[in-house]
């Protein structure tokens, strides 16, 4: 999502959600946060970078 500049929601309804909550929380339930803390950290590193 943050390389390709892809919202929460623009992913979700890519690969076939039809509600963003449940992508969300699927994501979370996968990787341990929700995707914007995620993309939010990644964005940081990359600063820092």
């Amino acid at each position: 999502m943050l390389s390709d500049g892809v919202t929460s929601s623009s992913a979700a309804f890519a690969v076939g959600y039809e509600s963003v909550s449940q992508f969300t929380r699927e994501y979370g339930r996968m990787f341990g946060s929700p995707p914007v803390r995620d993309t939010s950290a990644a964005r940081g590193n990359a600063q820092a970078a």
